[in-house]
């Protein structure tokens, strides 16, 4: 192997452990012990041939969801606040909705109804915990797939991040609705704060 090759080769496995896939025991994260916790990075959406992409900033503060979106997909910044079933959208000009006006907004925005009270979970890598859904785990990607509600969650990488392994990539996936969605930054507490 001629030191060019060996150099290539170092830099092509260094590449690949920047994206860790876990093994398919990988602990998950409990999200009754995990409530605080914030995520940003980018994600992409596709619904009947409409798509757009931006980045994403999430922080879960018990039950409550924070969203703030930017970029295309939430036409300048969108700010998207969640609590149980309630739901209340703000946009960067000052305008706010909620309830049902705030659902169809989204819809509008986004082009797709996306599932707004399981999605706190599957960012988790977890199924939500209000209605059936079966898990599986491939030791190749994808590594870990959830199915729920009709959607097929796919988690091409997991990282290690506060003693559990949480979503770098995953894909969700109804019919023509695709939502891609990548994790830069995970901000969780010490291991103590993942339960056990």
């Amino acid at each position: 192997m001629t030191r060019r090759a060996a150099w290539l080769l170092a830099v092509a496995l260094g590449g690949c452990a920047a994206t860790p896939i876990a093994p398919p025991s990988a602990e998950m994260p409990d999200p009754v012990a995990l409530r605080q916790w914030t995520a940003s990075g980018r994600l992409a959406l596709a619904a009947h041939n409409q798509g757009g992409s931006g980045s994403f900033t999430w922080e879960q503060r018990q039950d409550v969801t924070t969203l703030v979106i930017r970029g295309p997909l939430g036409s300048g910044s969108l700010r998207v606040v969640g609590h149980g079933e309630s739901l209340l959208i703000e946009d960067g000009e000052g305008g706010s909705l909620d309830s049902d006006r705030a659902r169809e907004e989204l819809r509008q925005r986004l082009g797709a109804d996306l599932p707004w009270s399981h999605l706190r979970y599957w960012m988790l890598g977890v199924p939500s915990p209000a209605e059936p859904g079966s898990v599986a785990a491939s030791p190749e990607p994808p590594v870990r797939v959830i199915e729920q509600s009709g959607w097929r969650i796919g988690y091409d990488s997991l990282v290690p991040a506060g003693g559990a392994w949480l979503p770098g990539r995953f894909t969700a996936t109804r019919g023509d609705v695709r939502l891609k969605v990548i994790v830069d930054d995970w901000g969780v507490p010490a291991a103590g704060g993942l339960g056990p």
